[in-house]
C-alpha cells in the first residue's frame, strides 16, 4: 500500500508551485502590533546579509505571470517610485545599522524597463545607503523587449556579475500563448550582444508545459538557447495561477505528471549532453563556467533586506513585506499605499509572519533539499540541536521511495526526487502555514 506522501507526489499537481521562499507570502497577515525595524534587527547577525530591490514595472504582463507587477507605467510614476525607494532605503539603512552585504539582486517586474539614467540612480541608492556597489556579487533581471544596447553596455561597465534574460521560448506559437513578444532575428542579435558582453554569468530562462508544446519544439528552443553559450539555463514548469491571463482564459498546460516529467527529461538530458549539470529542478549550470564568489551567503541562515513595494525582508524569526497582489487594481492600490508611506512608517514592519521554531526548521529543510547539494545534516543539528530525520520522518520516507539518499553527510534528492521537488516542497509545508495560505483571499 502506498504512503500518503507517495500518493500526493503521484496525484494532482495543480496545487504545486515554485516554493522560492518559505513561508509563502499568502501566509503573511497584518501584525497585531507594528514592529520597529531597529529592534527587529538589533540582535540579528548582520555580517552577511542579502539586498533585494524590487522594480514592479513591466512593458506588458505575461499571460502566466502572478508576480507583483504593473504593466505600462508612465515615466512620472517610475520616477516617483525611485524617489520613494530612496526614502525607504534611508529609513531601513538607519534601522539596520552597520550591516554587511554579500550580494544583491534586482528583480521585478522588469528592471530593464529602467533606462540608463534611472539605472544609475538605482545603483546610487544601493551604494550610498548600504555600501553595495554594482560590482558586488549581484544579479539583474531583464526582458528582451526592454533591454537595449546602451543598458547592456552600462551594466557591463559597472561590473554586474549576472544578467538574466527571460526568453521563455524561441517558438513563435508558444510565445503567443505566453503573451511574450514574437521571437525574431532581433532577439538573436540581442542575445549575441549579451553573450559577448563582459558578464561572468549570463542566464536564459525557458518554460516547458505550454499548451501545444511538443518535445521537438522544446528541444528546438533548447538548441537555440545553448547556441549562445549561457553559463546558466533555468527551465521553469508552467503553472497556471489564479488571476493570470492564462487562468482567466481557462487555458494552459496539461499538468498530467507524465507529460511534464517527459518534457523535463528532454531538457535535463539535452543539457547534460551539452555540458550542463543540474543544480535544482530549475537551474542548470554549464560545467566549465567560472562563477566569482564573495562572502558565502546561506539563505537558510542569513537575513535579507528587501527594498520596494512587494519586496520581502527576513530575520531569523520574522518575515515581512507589503501586501501581495496580482490583479492590476489591487496592485495599484498597494503601490499607491507604498508611495504615500512616510519615513517613520518605513522604519516599521506591519505585515508579515512570526516564525515558530517548526517554521524555522521547515524553512531550513525545504530551502536545502530543493537544491542538488542537499541538506547538511550536521549543520542542521548544530543550529537546532536535533536531528532532521527525527524531526521530519517524511525525509526517511523519501529515502524509502528512492527519491533521496544520504551522501557525505548531506540528505540529497535523487534525480527522480529533484523532478518532483515542487511536490516535495508542497508536502513539507507546515500545517499552520498551509492553513493560512488556504485561507488567503487573492486579489
Amino acid at each position: 500500500m502506498s504512503s500518503e506522501l507517495e500518493q500526493f507526489l503521484s496525484g494532482d499537481r495543480s496545487r504545486w508551485s515554485y516554493l522560492y521562499s518559505y513561508p509563502h507570502k499568502t501566509a503573511y497577515r497584518r501584525f497585531a502590533e507594528v514592529v520597529s525595524l531597529r529592534s527587529l534587527w538589533a540582535e540579528e547577525p548582520k555580517d552577511s546579509l542579502y539586498l533585494y530591490t524590487h522594480i514592479p514595472f513591466c512593458a506588458s504582463k505575461c499571460s502566466f505571470c502572478n508576480l507583483f507587477s504593473l504593466s505600462r507605467p508612465g515615466q512620472e510614476l517610475v520616477d516617483r517610485y525611485l524617489d520613494q525607494l530612496e526614502v525607504q532605503a534611508r529609513a531601513v539603512g538607519a534601522a539596520t545599522g552597520s550591516a554587511k552585504y554579500s550580494g544583491y539582486a534586482i528583480g521585478g517586474g522588469t528592471p530593464s524597463l529602467l533606462d540608463v539614467p534611472r539605472l544609475e540612480r538605482l545603483f546610487s541608492i544601493q551604494s550610498s545607503v548600504f555600501g553595495v556597489e554594482p560590482s558586488h556579487r549581484g544579479s539583474f533581471e531583464a526582458s528582451p523587449d526592454t533591454l537595449a544596447l546602451e543598458q547592456i553596455q552600462y551594466l557591463s561597465s559597472v561590473g554586474l556579475e549576472r544578467l538574466s534574460l527571460g526568453v521563455q521560448t524561441f517558438d513563435p506559437a508558444e510565445a503567443r500563448v505566453l503573451g511574450r513578444p514574437r521571437p525574431d532575428s532581433a532577439l538573436d542579435a540581442l542575445l549575441e550582444t549579451v553573450a559577448h558582453a563582459d558578464f561572468p554569468v549570463f542566464n536564459l530562462d525557458l518554460i516547458y508545459g505550454t499548451a501545444g508544446q511538443t518535445p521537438e519544439s522544446f528541444r528546438a528552443s533548447l538548441e537555440k538557447a545553448v547556441s549562445f553559450s549561457p553559463e546558466e539555463i533555468f527551465l521553469y514548469p508552467l503553472y497556471v495561477r489564479p488571476l493570470t491571463a492564462l487562468h482567466r482564459r481557462g487555458s494552459g498546460p496539461d499538468l498530467e505528471g507524465e507529460r511534464m516529467d517527459s518534457l523535463l527529461e528532454v531538457g535535463r538530458q539535452f543539457l547534460a549532453d551539452h555540458g550542463y549539470e543540474q543544480d535544482s529542478l530549475r537551474l542548470f549550470r554549464r560545467k566549465d563556467a567560472i562563477r566569482t564568489e564573495s562572502v558565502e551567503y546561506s539563505c537558510q541562515e542569513d537575513g535579507m533586506v528587501g527594498l520596494g513595494v512587494g519586496a520581502r525582508s527576513y530575520t531569523r524569526d520574522v518575515h515581512y513585506s507589503t501586501e501581495w497582489a496580482v490583479d492590476r487594481t489591487a496592485v495599484e492600490s498597494v503601490l499607491d499605499a507604498y508611495l504615500a508611506r512616510s519615513p517613520e512608517a518605513f522604519a516599521q514592519a506591519d505585515h508579515g509572519i512570526h516564525l515558530s521554531m517548526d517554521d524555522r526548521k521547515r524553512r531550513f529543510v525545504i530551502k536545502s533539499i530543493l537544491k542538488a547539494r542537499g541538506l547538511d545534516l550536521v549543520r542542521y543539528a548544530q543550529v537546532f540541536g536535533s536531528q532532521a530525520r527525527s524531526d521530519y520522518p517524511d525525509l526517511t520516507e523519501l529515502e524509502r521511495l528512492g527519491m533521496a539518499q544520504v551522501f557525505e553527510g548531506r540528505f540529497r534528492l535523487t534525480p527522480r526526487g529533484l523532478a518532483l521537488s515542487d511536490g516535495i516542497g508542497a508536502w513539507l509545508i507546515g500545517a499552520q502555514v498551509a492553513a493560512r495560505m488556504n485561507e488567503y483571499e487573492l486579489r
